[in-house]
């Protein structure tokens, strides 16, 4: 080809073009501009799919949802392939000889993931999976057959082999984990819970598996809270899933909930959050608490809350924000948004030279006065992605505050720990200080004492 397509994008990330480059002519122009309300992220406009005709298949977030467009050679739009009020979450690819293009995403269930088809014109949705639950899909490059690669909450992942009408062919593996029926795993509960607002945020328990209503528990709540990143999903947790288990057997309630801005409910969820991390984020985890609160097997004075990067910093900015938390537990926290990876925060915070009180008042670090509920920092060391200045500088700044704290270096690991003996140690580390603090089985205190 004499022509090449390639990608540009602003300091600011307000707007992206596609622009064409022609080596005959020694020029290039913009054929698209995408543009968004607040950012554009360059990792939602993916690279587009060219077609034989020359026109191409463009993702874009701007309705305020992920969706579908199609696009003559000259940057013309022809038409909008998919709608509504869900996301495409990736594309596959398009069979120009029947004209179907395959996708998945969230039509059906906003914590799951399907497998579907439609017509170039935008015509024909269909759902292709039928289980509920997660469905990765892989498809064969002729588009006549995909590997489907299932699981849900309380199934670990199944592969199948389907036809590209939804149509089974085989199992390839059915993963029946037959170890797993000798621990008393309690199934998880999917519920949903609306913000002083009216936003619907989806909420994930695990409850002992003696639960009894009679009883009040402590609650452990695991988060993470970045854009368009949610935790609560119909799918098989893994490790983390199996750990909340073990905390559930030690009797301590479990709970995931994704405030409105982690939700991946559209691009237009994480609005919100421009020039300022924390706030609002905050207040809807405490939203959901004070729907906890009220349940009557809840004891409010023995919460806490943990997470790691996104989830470290969510932790951090909770305890020293909030009173609701008798203690957290902050990995691989970003303390200081000035010091975590440009493209990143900018996109969502602009410019610090332009936004100072809005970073100021979206780091921790700055609050460490008001430190509330214990606190463990765990950092890697030689973390590449979340610098562990961020935790060095958190934690000189609550020692000048006279805070007490405990904190937990792994020389050398990075963002996230991958040796075996390391990662024993870290939940070790971690369950010996949600038992200190959250002490289950001890009796509660009363609900006047809990509600202050």
């Amino acid at each position: 080809s004499r022509k090449l397509a390639y990608e540009v994008q602003n300091r600011t990330q307000t707007w992206l073009d596609l622009d064409i480059a022609d080596t005959t002519a020694n020029a290039s122009s913009t054929i698209l501009r995408e543009t968004g309300r607040f950012w554009i992220n360059s990792e939602d406009a993916t690279s587009p799919i060219w077609l034989d005709d020359g026109s191409f298949l463009w993702q874009s977030g701007r309705s305020g949802w992920h969706h579908l467009y199609h696009y003559s050679a000259d940057g013309t739009l022809l038409k909008q392939v998919t709608d509504g009020k869900w996301e495409l979450r990736r594309l596959h690819g398009i069979d120009e000889a029947t004209g179907w293009i395959y996708f998945s995403g969230t039509e059906h269930s906003g914590i799951g993931n399907d497998v579907y088809r439609i017509k170039r014109d935008g015509t024909g949705l269909q759902r292709l999976s039928k289980a509920e639950g997660m469905h990765n899909a892989r498809f064969s490059p002729g588009f006549a057959y995909y590997v489907d690669s299932w699981s849900d909450a309380t199934t670990p992942a199944q592969t199948r082999l389907h036809k590209n009408d939804g149509s089974q062919v085989r199992i390839i593996d059915e993963n029946r984990v037959a170890a797993l029926a000798r621990y008393r795993l309690s199934k998880p509960e999917f519920v949903q819970v609306k913000t002083r607002d009216g936003f619907v945020m989806e909420a994930l328990m695990i409850k002992p598996p003696d639960f009894d209503p009679s009883r009040r528990y402590p609650v452990y709540q695991f988060t993470y809270g970045g854009p368009h990143a949610p935790l609560v999903r119909n799918s098989w947790g893994g490790t983390d899933y199996l750990y909340h288990q073990f905390l559930a057997q030690k009797g301590i309630i479990v709970w995931i909930c994704d405030n409105r801005t982690a939700s991946g409910k559209g691009v237009e969820s994480t609005w919100p959050v421009f020039k300022s991390f924390g706030e609002l984020e905050l207040r809807d985890i405490e939203d959901g608490l004070g729907w906890l609160k009220q349940q009557p097997w809840v004891d409010g004075s023995r919460i806490g809350i943990h997470g790691w990067s996104y989830g470290g910093f969510m932790t951090s900015y909770a305890l020293t924000h909030s009173t609701s938390f008798a203690m957290g537990i902050a990995g691989g926290t970003v303390a200081d948004w000035r010091n975590y990876d440009t493209v990143y925060t900018e996109r969502y915070m602009g410019l610090p030279q332009e936004n100072p009180d809005g970073y100021l008042k979206s780091s921790p670090r700055w609050a460490a006065k008001d430190l509330h509920g214990a606190l463990l920092l765990v950092h890697g060391a030689i973390d590449d992605n979340v610098h562990v200045a961020n935790t060095l500088q958190f934690a000189y700044e609550l020692q000048k505050a006279q805070k007490p704290f405990r904190l937990m270096l792994y020389p050398k690991s990075r963002h996230g720990l991958t040796d075996p003996v390391l990662i024993k140690h870290l939940r070790t580390t971690m369950v010996d200080f949600i038992l200190e603090h959250l002490k289950p089985g001890e009796p509660a205190r009363s609900r006047t004492a809990a509600a202050e």
